[in-house]
């Protein structure tokens, strides 16, 4: 019984070695200042800005169903991408707005099969609501 024990211990020792060593490595995030605008009457729109050194160099824009209201925020985001290797790409995404006239925002942007990303902002606006639609990364 004990050799039993140690091969079998000695086959899954190979097996982890050879698919999981690595996969506890540390992910890597990319951080950007953005500002999140929504407009909604209906139908909304929504636009994130991100930021380098206070300069605007790519854009999320895309719209959903449904709201009313509008809200500008400043705040940050986070992707496990570079942003700006997504320009000219398309992802789905959800946005939260909570609060009147002073509130925030939380957007997640994603393309499961190639990248995710949030941005959290505070604001100021009027209305409140969840909105979910598709967009697409363009050049700021």
């Amino acid at each position: 019984m004990e050799n039993t024990v140690k091969d079998l211990i000695e086959k899954q020792q190979a097996f982890v070695s050879k698919y999981l060593v690595g996969a506890g490595a540390p992910a890597t995030t990319y951080t950007y200042d953005c500002q999140v605008s929504i407009a909604s009457a209906g139908g909304g729109y929504l636009n994130v800005d991100f930021k380098k050194n206070g300069s605007v160099f790519a854009k999320f824009q895309g719209g959903f169903g449904g709201g009313v209201g509008g809200y500008t925020g400043w705040g940050t985001a986070w992707f496990d991408k570079p942003v700006e290797e997504l320009i000219g790409q398309t992802a789905g995404f959800t946005v939260e707005v909570v609060g009147v006239l002073g509130g925030t925002a939380h957007v997640q942007i994603t393309n499961a099969s190639n990248f995710i990303g949030n941005c959290s902002t505070g604001g100021v606006g009027i209305g409140a609501g969840v909105g979910a639609g598709a967009g697409k990364f363009v050049a700021g």
